[in-house]
């Protein structure tokens, strides 16, 4: 942990005690990476985080000046500087949500020694170092989850993220008071949701989320009913196993050679939550035809049903646009591999449709298939299934890299044909785009022949 000695120094200058508490502690003793440091102080919290920052020449930031809590930001580093609550350490441990993050090292010990007779320097009174070799997370107190119920989802991304067990006694007081997440901030929730789906595992941790506590569909209304719906021709397994399964899948993708760094890791837990909600949209199409159940128009609903559901869980507009094209459009790449004399006219209208994220929802399509063959003895329909996604891919590519510089600009088309900015402009554009990609024009002069002609139609 860089920098901690200058830490040391001012808080001996300031006369003061100070210490690292909570997680960092507990990564310390894990021998886990470290990038967020949460340091405690007894008095002059902002002097002495300002002095650090000009020492080591980083960021200061005041996060709550009446609470005295300030972040001072160096590279990949992280230091939370807060006031020391209580007249002790132990007072302030007393407050903290479960054994394993309710420890503190004085700093001058950090420094002074180190390996397993650091242990022995731990402030520790609800016995974390002990639940951390039992790989154990267990409240300190029963009040834990009814004084912040945010702690429930706290639990399981610890859970997720170390690899840990909950302890029984913690799970029961979860399940009791897992009815007040209405009161959280929502982007709490979404913040922690987003770092239990970035673990490994994600198909086991959601699946804790809801069958264990019910939070899930706390947050996205319909999740509940997910066991309810979904079986029909082709699937003899239920909504809820299915997306499930499709998680799990996903992850396996993400393995895999060709799948493997063409996903953006800050998109990885966006996109296995629109793979489980990918069929969400099944809630409210289910129909009975000719004594089959179908689903007609389950993407589009899908896609419009989440949009309100991820505002209100304060999702960026960004971050909405693509689960909604994932649901969305999470059919069109199946269907084009079934589809008769299929053309490339029709490829590019889905490479146009889908955007920048062809690839993510081809991902997407690919974990659904997996999860719907391999839960109904249909395996051997992926090969065929799978190339041709990733043959739509490599074509998706060689099309952005045709249409990357348009044969016209906006502003050519302006001056050529005389037409005042607007939407028209926009229109012809895709209209050239569509023709150049597909190969129909191939140079400046047929672009603007093509265009005369169209606009005389």
């Amino acid at each position: 942990m860089d920098y901690l000695n200058f830490v040391v120094e001012i808080i001996e200058e300031y006369n003061s005690k100070g210490y690292l508490v909570g997680g960092v502690v507990r990564d310390y003793l894990l021998q886990r990476d470290v990038e967020d440091i949460d340091i405690g102080l007894k008095a002059k919290v902002g002097k002495i985080a300002r002095n650090f920052a000009d020492r080591i020449k980083g960021s200061f930031i005041i996060l709550d000046k009446k609470r005295e809590i300030y972040r001072v930001v160096k590279a990949e580093l992280v230091y939370d500087f807060t006031l020391i609550k209580g007249d002790s350490i132990r007072e302030d441990l007393r407050a903290r949500d479960f054994t394993i993050n309710s420890m503190a090292l004085e700093l001058s010990d950090v420094l002074d020694i180190e390996g397993d007779s650091l242990k022995n320097k731990v402030i520790d009174p609800y016995g974390g170092i002990d639940d951390l070799e039992k790989r154990l997370i267990r409240a300190t107190q029963e009040r834990v989850f009814a004084e912040d119920p945010l702690r429930l989802f706290r639990a399981v991304r610890f859970k997720a993220a170390l690899n840990f067990n909950i302890d029984k006694g913690t799970e029961e007081l979860m399940k009791k008071f897992n009815k007040g997440i209405d009161d959280i901030a929502k982007e709490r929730i979404k913040e922690e949701l987003l770092k239990i789906l970035s673990c490994d595992g994600a198909d086991q941790h959601l699946a804790y989320l809801e069958e264990k506590l019910g939070l899930l569909s706390q947050l996205v209304p319909g999740v509940e009913r997910f066991k309810e719906t979904g079986q029909c021709r082709y699937h003899r397994e239920d909504l809820w196993e299915h997306s499930i399964y499709g998680v799990k899948k996903v992850e396996e993708l993400l393995e895999e050679e060709f799948w493997r760094n063409k996903v953006d890791d800050k998109r990885i837990s966006l996109l296995k939550l629109g793979v489980l909600l990918h069929d969400i949209g099944k809630l409210s199409t289910e129909r009975e035809i000719d004594g089959e159940v179908h689903f007609y128009g389950h993407d589009k609903a899908g896609a419009n049903y989440l949009g309100p559901i991820l505002k209100r869980l304060r999702f960026s507009r960004e971050e909405i646009s693509y689960i909604k094209a994932l649901v969305r459009y999470h059919m069109r790449p199946l269907a084009l591999y079934y589809a008769h004399n299929l053309t490339n006219k029709g490829r590019y209208r889905f490479f146009n449709a889908g955007g920048d994220w062809v690839l993510d929802i081809c991902l997407v399509a690919a974990a659904d298939a997996m999860s719907s063959r391999e839960l109904n003895d249909r395996k051997d329909e992926l090969p065929g299934a799978m190339e041709f996604l990733k043959d739509l891919i490599r074509r998706d590519q060689k099309v952005k890299t045709k249409t990357e510089d348009l044969l016209l600009s906006g502003r050519d088309i302006i001056d050529i044909f005389g037409i005042k900015e607007g939407p028209t402009i926009g229109k012809l554009l895709n209209e050239l785009r569509e023709k150049q990609a597909l190969e129909e024009i191939k140079d400046r002069q047929e672009a603007i022949e093509y265009l005369r002609d169209f606009l005389e139609e």
